[in-house]
């Protein structure tokens, strides 16, 4: 009987670890189409910027949702469009940060005030990533669809609690500023960048 239930056992976990395997590979394979799609629409980002064509830059979309500039961290070798999701409900930013970095909250890329923008910390380094990496004084470049692109000063981290709607908040109306959001410690925390033009 004992050798009935272990073989039983074993007959479960493997099949257990095969869906796992699936289910990873799957997330990957996902997050590389992504990537792809994402470094597709950056290319087409930066061909209508050297030629100035401000509104083939204004009609750029990708996954069906507008594309309304473009982050930069040279430090962290990333480069992503950022997608406007128009919407002030966290939960409808789930679907769109799937496909790319999403201006959570604030003004247009460049405005005065603070422009918030949100991206999945991936495991593979994609997206935001990589910015636990990021120290004070980094450098954030952010082009706007008039292709200005302004660059942005590391000064305050730190992590805090998903429910914290202070880090939003523009202290200064007066001054350009960019908050990056991404999650930690299994999406149970998150990490924020604070910087601003310099």
């Amino acid at each position: 009987m004992k050798k009935i239930v272990y073989k039983v056992l074993y007959v479960i976990l493997i099949i257990a670890l095969i869906i796992t395997i699936a289910l990873l590979l799957n997330k990957e394979h996902t997050s590389r189409e992504n990537e792809k799609t994402n470094q597709e629409v950056l290319a087409e980002f930066n061909n209508l910027s050297n030629t100035n064509n401000i509104s083939g830059l204004e009609n750029l979309t990708l996954n069906g949702y507008e594309v309304i500039g473009k982050v930069s961290i040279s430090k962290i070798n990333i480069e992503y469009p950022i997608l406007n999701i128009e919407t002030s409900n966290p939960e409808e930013t789930k679907t769109p940060m799937k496909f790319g970095i999403v201006k959570y909250w604030g003004g247009n890329v460049n405005d005065y005030g603070n422009l918030s923008i949100a991206g999945h910390n991936n495991h593979n380094g994609t997206m935001f990533g990589k910015t636990k990496k990021l120290e004070i004084d980094d450098i954030v470049e952010l082009t706007d669809l008039t292709n200005r692109t302004i660059q942005y000063k590391i000064y305050e981290i730190f992590v805090t609690d998903p429910n914290d709607v202070s880090i939003l908040q523009t202290e200064d109306e007066s001054v350009r500023e960019v908050t990056l959001i991404t999650c930690t410690n299994g999406n149970k925390e998150r990490l924020i960048l604070k910087a601003r033009e310099f």
